[in-house]
């Protein structure tokens, strides 16, 4: 391949000698004045270019013809009619460009016109790209070369590429306005793919191009939007950069950007968001919207903006804090497992080059202290990067130097081998038990001597000490006892946040020897504390006493002073003054004291709530626990302060799940502080947590021994209809657990879930609707009876549903879609016990169970206001109605919809619509009158009286009635052609009733016998039906 290319150079060079040497100034004659060898080479080239003209519509359909086949030849064929473009020129100039360029459109006239999606013209595309790139490279001349001696040979082969891509551009604008689509989508994609081989472009033709561009960005077609976008993210840098830069504070861009962030946040198309996510250019501006989609209902969306536009941003800082917090979130907890390794990956290979490949300098960029996702990022680094597990050292000099990242680092990384099981490298990293407590007292001491402002480092680094010390293994007894020593000295200091008391009681429970030794020496430390408060109170000081004494010092005249006698005067006159402000200071001493006290019950009540949460033990087994409920716990829940009655609570409840006599007693108390109107909105909701926690662990019956089971389930009720959302929230998850574990089953609760589940009001609340989408769906395909149980309620919800639509119909679903899905979830077939893989088949299953809603709908009709009977045929044809329904139900159905056409018909057209075409499918199934029933079946008949009875005894509204009459008079005839087919309904549904008048009347002596009553056949008058069908 080297040689060829020596010889063009060569040649190249010889044909600029001569054109040096040559005397004529006509660009036209240059090649006559060339050497002798080159005279040859052009004469004989010129009777090649003689015939190009007439061979060009043989020789550009082979080429197009040839690049249909494969893209691998795509290069070779593009500089083979460049050739052909050059020879055309050079034959014709003008005219020869204008042949060449006609014949091109042709050709490709053809392709853009296939009217189905092929892959040939896809390559015949993707092939003009190629050549248009080809043709402008040829055009440009190598920079070392001499430009005074080629400024009019560049001229005149740069008019080729220029003129043809001028051309090409105005065909394409006329193609992307065209009614089919598949041509508009052809000639956005061409335009994408050439723009950036282009060069510069006249500015009215730029104008146009875009112009024609953003208005495709509104295309009805999604792939057009797409490729439009593909094409106009070229440009982004062009004609609206300027607009950019100044419009950056104000956050408007330009309008390309604005019409990339419009598409990007509304286009229902998925497709059209990616292309936007992928093609957007990545600004201070335009950066948060990029962020929303993180969020995107999209899956593969969602990961594009892992893969591209985070991936590829100049330095993460430019996301303030809080935006890296929700990315790193959204990617690192979504639930599709391609979006978390997207995410994983951006991190490992991607952010950390950012930081130098510096784990210290990232966390820092992360800020630890204030961040809920740094320690999720660290765990997903240390998955993704096995490489740099081995290279992290942590020796002395890492550990007497400790920060807030480098603690955490080793926190996060120590969790994460005792996760994997690596004792080994748990080993390495992690110093000896003795060597650990000195790093936690030397870093303890630090924090109580540091300033205000650097106390929460310090704090923050004690935690993670004190969080790897409930890592540590504890066989050594020196280490054990120099561990618990300083544990215990840390529980007695006064100012010791949460988490460090968190940590140092589920420490001491790991160190104790047993569950009985843990709680014994955890409330002697209580008591301790208690003591050294009291002891502080018993021992008051009072400072003023020495202000307020007349001392013989204070009496004492300075006789040199001529107005000492005045100043004393003033001294003795200003004493009820000096009384008071020590009255003063006292109450504020006093007021400090109380304060401190009050602290330390509060210090008290943590611990022992860390301690409750931590132990199992009888409460019986414990006599001092009967010690800390009566003198700590107890006092706590009567005083004002809001924060010693929520310690109280919980510690209450704690000690009540320990105890079930003692949460018998206390269950009232329990539901009085869920509904007590003073208390805030966060004591209900802990109240009524530890309600359902108490029913969890001792069921609903030993709970109900103080109160009765009725008036806990009315209470359970009433929270569901609570004003607060959290309260409802946490209402809605306690039922659900006990309805799953089948501690509670009451039919008017699990209504109040379902109507909530369509509520309008509870559309904000994603904590609740969270919890009821999975518990629905999971509780009535657990169990066959659950089902059972909708199906009976399945058309009282519907009727409150629609009703509660009427008012809010643009926020709730319509009737159908919500009436579907009370149907999926009472449907047989999807429930875990007809499935023979799970082994929990159920013989007694009833799989025609949904026509029994069919039956309770039709009665619905009967009887509902007109606005909510226009809804209930359309539901009823949404019912799947076969074999499986049985005779029986299926004979209901004929009677009862047979006497509605009479009785109180159906008036709506779609309505009525739905009615018949149910009722037509229904008689499809008998083909002739049906079989007399067995023995076996008799008993079922009885099943059918109360239909009839429920017919018999319904009068129609009068209003309703007069409205029936008068259809009836202004009714049209009916056409000919359509008597014969009612004919055939009514015959079907006349026999299928004297079937039914039959069977009763030869079993009524039966009944009677049987029975001792009414027989069907009395309940039954057969001149009433007659009448009615």
């Amino acid at each position: 391949m080297a040689r060829p290319k020596n010889q063009a150079n060569a040649a190249e060079e010889t044909e600029g000698a001569g054109t040096e040497a040559g005397s004529s100034t006509s660009t036209s004659t240059t090649v006559v004045t060339k050497p002798t060898a080159a005279t040859k080479k052009s004469s004989k080239s010129r009777k090649q270019k003689q015939p190009v003209l007439e061979t060009l519509r043989t020789i550009v359909p082979n080429i197009f013809q040839e690049c249909q086949k494969s893209a691998a030849n795509h290069r070779k064929n593009a500089i083979m009619l460049r050739k052909i473009q050059e020879q055309c020129a050079e034959a014709a100039r003008e005219n020869g460009e204008e042949a060449f360029n006609k014949e091109f459109i042709r050709n490709l006239n053809v392709v853009l016109a296939i009217k189905k999606v092929d892959s040939t013209a896809d390559r015949v595309v993707q092939f003009v790209s190629t050549f248009i790139l080809c043709t402008c490279e040829k055009d440009r001349k190598p920079e070392e070369e001499n430009k005074d001696e080629e400024d009019e040979d560049e001229e005149e082969e740069s008019s080729i590429s220029a003129t043809f891509v001028e051309h090409l551009m105005r065909h394409l604008l006329k193609g992307i306005t065209v009614k089919e689509k598949l041509v508009r989508v052809r000639c956005c994609k061409l335009i994408a793919l050439s723009i950036n081989s282009v060069g510069a472009l006249e500015n009215d033709l730029y104008v146009e191009l875009q112009d024609s561009l953003m208005e495709r960005t509104r295309d009805k077609e999604s792939q057009v939007r797409v490729q439009a976008l593909f094409a106009l993210s070229k440009m982004q840098g062009n004609g609206d950069e300027d607009d950019e830069e100044e419009d950056e504070d104000s956050e408007e861009g330009g309008t390309i950007i604005k019409e990339f962030l419009n598409l990007l946040q509304h286009d229902p198309a998925a497709e059209v968001r990616r292309s936007a996510i992928f093609n957007i250019a990545q600004s201070k501006a335009t950066l948060p919207y990029i962020l929303e989609r993180a969020r995107d209902t999209d899956t593969y969306n969602r990961r594009a903006v892992f893969t591209k536009p985070m991936s590829e941003i100049r330095d993460f800082r430019m996301l303030s804090i809080g935006d890296r917090e929700r990315l790193l979130r959204y990617g690192l907890t979504d639930r599709d497992d391609g979006v978390k390794k997207a995410c994983t990956k951006m991190l490992a290979t991607k952010w950390i080059h950012q930081a130098d490949d510096n784990l210290l300098e990232f966390l820092e960029r992360l800020d630890v202290m204030g961040s809920s996702v740094a320690e999720d990022v660290l765990n997903a680094f240390f998955d993704y990067r096995g490489d740099i597990i081995d290279a992290l050292v942590f020796n002395d000099i890492f550990w007497v130097n400790l920060t807030v990242e480098s603690s955490f680092l080793v926190r996060v990384f120590t969790e994460f081998c005792r996760r994997k099981d690596d004792d080994a490298q748990f080993d390495k990293v992690v110093p000896e038990v003795v060597r650990h407590a000195f790093y936690i007292q030397k870093y303890s001491n630090i924090m109580q001597q540091a300033e205000e402002e650097d106390r929460p480092e310090a704090e923050f680094i004690v935690t993670q000490l004190l969080m790897i010390a409930r890592l540590l293994d504890y066989a050594d007894e020196i280490g054990r006892r120099k561990m618990f020593g300083l544990l215990r000295e840390m529980l007695l200091l006064n100012d010791l946040p949460d988490k460090h008391l968190e940590c140092i009681v589920e420490t001491m429970r790991k160190i104790s020897l047993n569950e009985k030794d843990f709680t014994r020496i955890i409330i002697e430390i209580i008591s301790d504390l208690r003591e050294s408060t009291e002891a502080d109170l018993e021992d008051p000081t009072n400072q003023f006493d020495a202000e307020d004494d007349d001392s013989p010092d204070d009496q004492t005249m300075d006789l040199s002073d001529p107005d000492a006698s005045r100043k004393r005067k003033l001294s003795v006159a200003d004493k009820p003054r000096r009384n008071s402000s020590a009255a003063v200071v006292d109450e504020a001493d006093q007021a400090r004291k109380e304060l401190d006290i009050m602290l330390n019950k509060v210090r008290c009540l943590t611990i022992t709530k860390f301690m409750l949460e931590r132990t199992s033990e009888h409460l019986q087994e414990s006599s001092y626990m009967f010690g800390l409920l009566n003198q700590l716990v107890i006092p706590a829940l009567g005083m004002q302060e809001e924060v010693m009655q929520d310690l109280g609570l919980q510690c209450l409840g704690l000690i009540c799940s320990l105890e079930k006599n003692l949460a018998q007693d206390n269950m009232d108390l329990f539901l009085t502080c869920v509904f007590a109107e003073n208390a805030t909105t966060h004591l209900h909701v802990l109240s009524l947590k530890i309600v359902f926690d108490l029913i969890l662990t001792f069921g609903l019956g030993p709970m109900s021994s103080q109160i009765t089971e009725e008036r806990i389930k009315a209470d359970l009720k009433t929270t569901l209809e609570s004003e607060a959302p959290e309260v409802q929230a946490v209402a809605v998850e306690g039922i659900s657990k006990l309805m799953l574990t089948k501690i509670l089953r009451d039919a008017e609760i699990l209504r109040t879930l379902i109507v909530l589940y369509f509520d309008p009001t509870t559309a904000k609340n994603n904590h609740l609707r969270q919890c009821l989408s999975y518990f629905l769906q999971v509780y009535f395909h657990s169990s066959y009876d659950n089902q059972v149980m909708l199906s009976e309620m399945t058309v009282p919800i519907l009727v409150q549903l629609i009703e509660m639509q009427q008012d809010a119909k643009s926020e709730m679903p319509t009737p159908v879609n919500m009436a579907q899905q009370l149907l999926e979830w009472c449907e047989p077939r999807r429930g875990l016990e007809a499935d023979p893989d799970k082994g929990l088949v159920n013989k007694n299953i009833d799989y025609g169970l949904q026509a029994n809603i069919a039956i309770e709908l039709v009665k619905a009709m009967f009887s509902e206001a007109p606005y909510v009977r226009k809804y209930l045929p359309n539901i009823l044809h949404k019912i799947p109605l076969d074999d499986d329904a049985g005779e029986i139900r299926l004979k209901k159905l004929t009677l009862l919809m047979g006497n509605l056409k009479t009785k109180r018909p159906i008036v709506e057209p779609m309505s009525k619509k739905n009615l018949m075409t149910v009722e037509k499918n229904i008689l499809k199934m008998f083909d002739e009158a049906p079989e007399s029933l067995g023995d076996d079946e008799l008993a079922k008949l009885a099943e059918l009286t109360e239909e009839i009875s429920f017919v018999d005894k319904f009068v129609a509204p009068a209003e309703e009635r007069r409205e029936v009459v008068s259809l009836v008079k202004g009714r049209k005839p009916r056409a000919k052609n359509a008597a014969p087919k009612a004919k055939i309904n009514d015959d079907k549904l006349k026999r299928m009733m004297d079937e039914v008048d039959a069977i009763l009347e030869s079993s009524s002596s039966e009944k009677e016998d049987t029975q001792g009553g009414d027989s069907a056949s009395d309940v039954y008058d057969d001149d009433d039906n007659d009448d009615d069908f």
